[in-house]
């Protein structure tokens, strides 16, 4: 036996008598799964949360902080930079913009009469990202929910000419939608490209319906005070611009029902058709004209990356990612004293678990079949921008990223008996979390708030627009304790902490449940890593044409 055979045995015979030998099923043994503790997601979060970093806003001296904080961790760990030129850092270029507030305006006019509306009571807008000084001025053409889905035989634009002038649609997407086509086809990005594909100049977006009911227009204002980034491509173009938009907008339902006055078609009945996935789209007696006014500056912010190479010669140029959002809000408007942001579950928490997960793998005595890239990144808050520039500007192959598993708000508030593995029913990843919620006895439920399009309000969604098979796993609504009530405690914690700043360490968190939550977004992605086969989507999925149009430049 020659020494490196002989080293090769006596390594394997370690690996068995250790618990860390490969099995069948692929599941991780006891001892890595054990590497992730409370104490670990705790201390983590205290100091990704803590005032002196303040908020951790997207291009500010917090986040930089952040980074380097994660970097260090990184490196301490003995993984290896998986960022530009060497280095663990990716910096993204934004433009900022500010909207000039007393400069912007928005007036109907009907029958002759004009009506000024009132910015955070009637609409609501950020900047526009291609111009510091745009108008929109045309007549108001409604477009239902504004998609249009081929694969399911639904166009909102059919039998209407909106060229030049100005689309009003509700939020969301028809609800006969399956959830995760329904939460793509809510995106706002897809709207304005579908907006602008048809020729119009402006879109008016109706925030009412089921959402309205939830959370009030006049809530929502508090979200268009902040300046608004875009990432920079080579060329200086800001991502998902469209050019040939001179006005976007929110309006209340309260003005939208003004818009149908003398158009033949009820408020009542334009409503409840809407709800019954049964929209039709009209030209209406009115037009609007919508002057914007911004400031533009740039402003850098890194994605933090890194890699424990795999053990397999056939497998290890193959990549699982582990993906959180190390951003926040940073400071903004105060409430009851508090301006700082702190973002302490959201998303201190999925980074917490980030690098606790890398430690655990990087604890290996050798690494998985394939390799794991690690990746805390920048500008979600802002629009999954960190994420969306990784996946267009990757620093690894995208045709050797196998899959993701991306880690948002990991559960901090009640240990949990059920999971919702969002977007792993249009992959082979399903049996993946399948064969982890046995090991660990959790029931997988569906998805509890479809309305909510959580698919596409996190990372995971910028890695399935480019065709990698990704999952975001979440609590359900099943506590272990029968004497709490799951979907009470996350409705409370939504309305009263949700992007406010009593989301700190102050508040009730149960580290155990976090501590249980990474290890099974640990488990999931070491079975992808020690897998022969790469996860495939399921045949004629709609993601995986999504992303083959995407490939082609025909989407």
């Amino acid at each position: 036996m020659t020494r490196n055979r002989l080293f090769a045995a006596l390594l394997t015979m370690f690996l068995l008598s250790a618990g860390w030998a490969q099995t069948s099923l692929q599941y991780p043994p006891d001892q890595l799964l054990a590497r992730i503790r409370p104490e670990g997601i705790r201390a983590q979060m205290a100091f990704l949360a803590d005032d002196l970093l303040e908020g951790r806003g997207t291009g500010t001296r917090g986040y930089q902080l952040a980074a380097n904080y994660v970097r260090a961790q990184f490196e301490e760990m003995g993984l290896k930079p998986a960022g530009e030129n060497g280095t663990y850092f990716q910096q993204v270029r934004f433009r900022k913009i500010e909207l000039s507030r007393g400069q912007t305006s928005l007036t109907l006019k009907a029958n002759g009469a004009e009506r000024a509306l009132a910015i955070d009571q009637d609409y609501l807008l950020g900047g526009d990202p291609s111009a510091t000084n745009s108008t929109a001025e045309g007549q108001i053409v409604y477009v239902g929910y504004g998609v249009t889905a081929p694969d399911f035989g639904y166009d909102d634009y059919a039998g209407v000419d909106v060229r030049g002038k100005i689309v009003l649609s509700f939020y969301g997407a028809p609800p006969n939608f399956p959830t995760a086509p329904g939460a793509h086809y809510s995106s706002s990005e897809v709207k304005l490209a579908n907006a602008a594909a048809h020729g119009a100049i402006g879109l008016l977006q109706i925030w009412g319906l089921k959402q309205e009911q939830r959370t009030p227009f006049e809530h929502m204002a508090r979200f268009f005070r902040q300046p608004e980034l875009r990432w920079l491509d080579t060329r200086g173009t800001p991502n998902d611009a469209q050019p040939t938009i001179h006005g976007y907008a929110w309006i209340s339902s309260a003005v939208a029902s003004t818009m149908f006055e003398n158009s033949g078609h009820a408020w009542k009945d334009v409503q409840a058709a809407a709800s019954a996935g049964k929209a039709k789209s009209v030209a209406l007696p009115i037009t609007a004209t919508l002057h914007i006014v911004s400031r533009h500056s740039e402003v850098e912010s890194p994605n933090i990356a890194a890699i424990l190479p795999g053990s397999d010669p056939q497998l290890k140029d193959d990549y699982v990612v582990y993906s959180a959002h190390l951003d926040h809000l940073g400071l903004g408007d105060p409430v009851n004293g508090d301006n700082i942001y702190n973002g302490a579950a959201d998303n201190a928490s999925g980074s917490a678990g980030l690098l606790e997960i890398a430690r655990a793998f990087s604890s290996l005595p050798v690494g998985p079949r394939r390799s794991i890239l690690f990746l805390a990144v920048t500008g979600e808050e802002e629009g999954l921008l960190g994420s969306d520039f990784y996946a267009h500007n990757p620093t690894v192959p995208m045709s050797q990223i196998v899959g993701n598993v991306n880690m948002d708000e990991i559960s901090l508030l009640y240990d949990f008996k059920d999971i919702v593995p969002m977007g792993a029913e249009h992959s082979n990843l399903s049996g993946v979390v399948e064969d982890v919620a046995r090991h660990m006895n959790l029931i997988i439920s569906p998805d509890p708030a479809p309305d909510e399009v959580y698919f596409i309000r996190s990372d995971q969604y910028s890695f399935v627009k480019q065709g990698v098979p990704s999952v975001y796993v979440s609590e359900g609504y099943q506590t272990v304790d029968p004497k709490l009530n799951g979907q009470k405690m996350q409705d409370n914690w939504e309305a009263t902490r949700y992007h406010m700043p009593s989301d700190d360490m102050n508040q009730p968190l149960n580290f155990d449940a976090a501590a249980k939550a990474a290890r099974v977004d640990l488990a999931i992605g070491y079975e992808v890593a020690q897998q022969s086969a790469r996860p495939q989507w399921n045949a004629g999925d709609f993601f995986q044409k999504l992303a083959e149009k995407t490939a082609a430049g025909t989407h």
